[in-house]
């Protein structure tokens, strides 16, 4: 059994004796330094001065940008107006050209028929009042035409060749309405329309009345790549029937 006496004396020893410092103990902490009130306030009013700069400077930059905003803005609605200005006088001047390009396929439609008439109706009677005809309005065809080196099958197929070479201009032009969506207006048959018609007169007939029943000109609608009508590109020019006569 422990002697007390002992544990106490060892103790006590323990207690009296310096404990060695450690080595983060072993310099002596600075002395903290003294807090200073007038100097603590003149640099809130700096901080508070620096921050009122970085505002204005923040709110100047913020003018500016929306200025630059509204510049560009401006300068985008003008542009978007040119563009349109642009866009209609494309259309105008395209819907143009393709009304020259159906007066054209109105003449070849035109020659097209007289030259399917005429080779209907190449009898060797006709056939020589038109050779005759040619030879006095084409002097340059004089010779070719006359009686003594041309005969008539000859001149119908001169006529013939003639009539095929108008036959596929036409073609040529109608694909290239087709191209961009111009197709004609169905109106012989059908019921007077005011929005795509215009009625160059009336006529008695066994048609029903208010029916196209002869088509003078004829008209032509316009659509867009997908198919939706733009428009009313010529109007079908049109007789329409009165009824049966009395």
């Amino acid at each position: 059994m422990l002697d007390r006496q002992v544990l106490f004396d060892k103790f006590l020893e323990f207690l009296q004796t310096t404990p060695a410092s450690l080595d983060y103990l072993a310099d002596a902490p600075e002395a903290p330094q003294s807090f200073d009130p007038y100097q603590f306030v003149g640099e809130w009013i700096a901080l508070r001065q620096e921050m009122k700069q970085q505002g204005k400077l923040l709110q100047t930059a913020q003018q500016q940008l929306q200025q630059e905003l509204e510049a560009a803005r401006s300068q985008n609605q003008q542009l978007q107006q040119h563009l349109e200005g642009l866009s209609k006088s494309f259309n105008a001047d395209q819907e143009r050209l393709f009304k020259d390009l159906l007066n054209i396929v109105d003449a070849l439609d035109r020659a097209s028929d007289h030259w399917q008439e005429q080779a209907s109706n190449s009898s060797k009677s006709t056939v020589r009042s038109l050779r005759e005809k040619a030879a006095q309005s084409l002097t340059f065809l004089s010779q070719k035409l006359s009686p003594s080196q041309s005969n008539d099958a000859e001149l119908i197929e001169m006529i013939n060749s003639d009539r095929q070479g108008i036959e596929l201009i036409r073609r040529s032009f109608l694909d290239l309405l087709k191209q961009h969506q111009i197709v004609p207006i169905l109106a012989l048959g059908q019921a007077f329309d005011p929005a795509y018609m215009y009625a160059l007169g009336q006529q008695p007939s066994e048609a029903l009345p208010n029916t196209v029943i002869r088509e003078v000109v004829r008209g032509y609608r316009w659509h867009d790549a997908s198919g939706t009508q733009v428009g009313v590109l010529r109007e079908a020019q049109v007789i329409v029937s009165t009824g049966k006569p009395e």
